[in-house]
């Protein structure tokens, strides 16, 4: 039997679901786009184009504390746990400066050191403050902002897998512009193999495998958005202490029982570099991964080289 795909834009990033029916193919398909509606229903969550409950509570910053929906509050809460963990490398508020380099990417010239160093003022996890009783969030200074994309997306991936599982589908995988997440019947004849991108190579070839049966991968890498100023390349992936690219990593990849978490971990280490990244990935009991530094050396954090899970970075 041939496998199922279908593929739709969602989040602005392309979305492609494959999965083998098991049953009717027809029940199958009904299932794939019920999953796609469930990753629309999560954007208009978690948008900050355009109207929703985000951009409510960005636009009550510097006011009172603000109702938010359940699923909302408990991501931010989430969200916040990653920020402490990571020192604040990675930080949900960079988006009150991220408006600076949106900027940059449109006029192909980095932000002037004094425009970050005044963004930053508005920048900090610490402030946020929860009230899990009442459900209420509270920006506390005016112009703060609260940006979701660094897991919204894996968020997105996760509802749609769950969506498949609960309408019976057993062998799948839901990508969401290379954030992925699969899984496997126990009678599924082999693991899923998902290809790792060579960071140098321009012609798009893999700098090893990963074979899984379930579970979510997702990539952080230098090559995807980026732009060249002055012999210098400016990616999008900011360390939120310094306002700033580093320019020692080239890639990250995440292994995780989850997209958002195995999104959350990669930018993470990407924005604390090669030596943190490393020791930060290492710490985490529930996730793996590796790193590839800007001068092509790989660095294993804790990915298994069995079976199950293998990783071959023998074509840098």
């Amino acid at each position: 039997m041939e496998p199922l795909i279908i593929k739709r834009t969602c989040m602005g990033s392309p979305f492609e679901i494959t999965a083998w029916p098991g049953g009717s193919r027809g029940a199958a398909e009904a299932a794939v786009l019920t999953a796609y509606a469930e990753v629309a229903r999560v954007e208009d969550l978690l948008t900050d184009f355009r109207d929703s409950p985000l951009t409510a509570l960005n636009a009550a910053a510097g006011g009172p504390a603000v109702k938010v929906p359940e699923e909302l509050f408990g991501l931010v809460d989430f969200a916040l746990g990653i920020c402490r963990d990571s020192g604040g490398a990675f930080d949900i508020t960079y988006a009150s400066a991220g408006r600076l380099w949106r900027e940059a990417f449109c006029t192909g010239v980095p932000p002037a050191p004094e425009r970050i160093a005044e963004a930053l003022r508005l920048v900090g996890h610490a402030k946020i403050e929860l009230d899990r009783a009442a459900g209420t969030i509270r920006l506390p200074e005016k112009g703060m902002r609260i940006g979701l994309g660094s897991i919204g997306k894996g968020y997105g991936v996760d509802r749609a897998w769950r969506v498949l599982r609960d309408l019976g589908l057993e062998n799948f995988c839901v990508n969401g512009a290379g954030d992925l997440r699969v899984a496997s019947s126990p009678g599924a004849p082999r693991p899923w193999r998902i290809g790792l991108k060579n960071p140098f190579a321009a012609d798009g070839r893999a700098a090893g495998c990963l074979e899984i049966r379930s579970g979510a991968v997702v990539t952080s890498g230098d090559y995807e958005r980026f732009f060249v100023h002055r012999g210098k390349k400016y990616h999008h992936i900011i360390d939120a202490r310094t306002g700033r690219t580093r320019d020692d990593i080239a890639s990250v990849t995440v292994l995780a029982s989850t997209a958002a978490l195995a999104n959350a971990y990669s930018i993470s280490a990407m924005a604390l570099g090669p030596e943190e990244g490393a020791a930060f990935l290492r710490r985490r009991r529930e996730a793996s991964g590796v790193i590839i530094t800007a001068a092509g050396a790989v660095i294993n954090c804790n990915l298994k080289t069995g079976s199950k899970e293998t990783y071959a970075a023998d074509r840098l």
